[in-house]
């Protein structure tokens, strides 16, 4: 009798068992708070950071202020004892994961993917290694069934993406890869340019793409950093074209949120082309 109460007891004891193995973990920068917000159990996050909580930055802010915000120094790191601390490799730089270490705190360096199938394998990395593997398998099913049912209709128009001081991004970033999601061209990356970097605005005017995309990102807000965008000869340019605008927040890390966007840049080409009766 004794024994069958016993093995009656450790078998309802076992889920909360589970669910007490869970890692702890910490999040030091937006990025790595997002995925910490989409996979981690809510037990399990002791902190995220504090730009995560500001809405100006964050598309996550409101879940975000459920959670105590760091400053992501080493000091409070190590106060709060956490398993896990999800950093980015320029966090990293400044803060030693042996010091870390011998606090009895693991590391993880939170990837900076540029392509879809990047972004599933750092979901599933993260994931994993905080004990949440079904939530990211979850979340990763659910984006690529988004994707699938974006790339149902093609676009073939070409657009730029360009921020208020004239930055942009060619092939190989996370840019062309939403850009490719929706149909779009990058144009860009049509003129052989990689990575991010700067059009200059004769280039533009003399080879303007048919529609720009731009971004709400905060940085992008002080006077000095938007001159280009104020330029006269660019303001001409942009009235005479389609301007798509991603706005939540979803822009700035090269997560899952991507297909956010994705969509975004979608709905308004389709209801552009619906509105014009022009052919995508």
């Amino acid at each position: 009798m004794r024994r069958a109460c016993a093995l009656l007891l450790l078998t309802l004891c076992a889920p909360l068992a589970g669910a007490a193995a869970l890692p702890t973990v910490v999040s030091t920068n937006l990025c790595a708070d997002m995925l910490a917000l989409s996979l981690a159990a809510p037990a399990q996050l002791l902190s995220v950071s504090r730009k995560s909580q500001d809405p100006r930055q964050s598309s996550m802010a409101e879940l975000a202020r459920e959670f105590p915000a760091n400053d992501a120094t080493a000091e409070e790191i190590i106060a709060l004892h956490p398993d896990i601390v999800l950093a980015s490799r320029r966090w990293q730089a400044h803060n030693q994961a042996e010091l870390l270490s011998r606090h009895g705190i693991r590391t993880l360096v939170v990837p900076y993917p540029t392509t879809w199938q990047q972004i599933f394998d750092s979901t599933h990395w993260v994931a994993g290694q905080i004990g949440r593997e079904a939530a990211g398998n979850e979340l990763v099913a659910d984006v690529q069934a988004r994707l699938a049912r974006l790339q149902q209709r093609p676009r073939p128009l070409s657009a730029l993406y360009l921020r208020a001081n004239g930055g942009s991004a060619g092939a190989d970033t996370y840019v062309d890869t939403v850009f490719q999601a929706v149909g779009l061209r990058n144009h860009l990356a049509s003129l052989g340019r990689s990575g991010w970097s700067r059009y200059a605005l004769e280039d533009l005017v003399d080879s303007p793409p048919d529609l720009f995309v731009s971004a709400d990102m905060l940085i992008d807000n002080g006077y000095a950093k938007s001159a280009y965008s104020r330029h006269q000869r660019l303001q001409q340019l942009m009235a005479t074209r389609p301007v798509l605008r991603i706005s939540g927040n979803r822009w700035g890390c090269s997560d899952w949120q991507l297909i956010h966007a994705a969509e975004q840049l979608a709905a308004q080409l389709d209801a552009l082309s619906l509105a014009s009766g022009m052919q995508p």
